[in-house]
């Protein structure tokens, strides 16, 4: 039942960051430019983030979709962890929302690898 409940908060947030990115909300938009990634790059990552979110919740009823989905969001993950502390050069505390959502994609991957 836990991980269940962790499979729906990863999927909301990565979900809600993948819309956000692909609607190009402002906020989100400053940050791509300090990153200094092209705008194209921002709308795949949204499109990745969606469909890695749909395959978590896909996971319900198909486990493979899970490990997809998850492997998905710890790429990105250790790519907006690299991008706030070496590219940019952000404080520490700007990796806590990407920490903990390559953790609970690593709990994920080693929870239905291991069915």
């Amino acid at each position: 039942m836990v991980i269940k409940i962790l499979q729906i908060i990863l999927a909301v947030f990565i979900g809600l960051g993948g819309i956000i990115k692909v609607l190009r909300i402002d906020f989100q938009v400053q940050h791509w430019q300090e990153y200094q990634y092209p705008m194209w790059f921002l709308t795949v990552t949204g499109i990745m983030e969606i469909i890695a979110a749909i395959a978590i919740i896909a996971g319900f009823w198909n486990r493979g979709l899970v490990l997809i989905g998850s492997s998905i969001i710890v790429v990105f993950m250790l790519g907006a962890i690299y991008t706030h502390l070496f590219r940019v050069h952000q404080p520490l505390n700007t990796i806590i929302p990407s920490t903990i959502c390559l953790i609970l994609s690593i709990i994920l991957i080693v929870r239905y690898y291991n069915q």
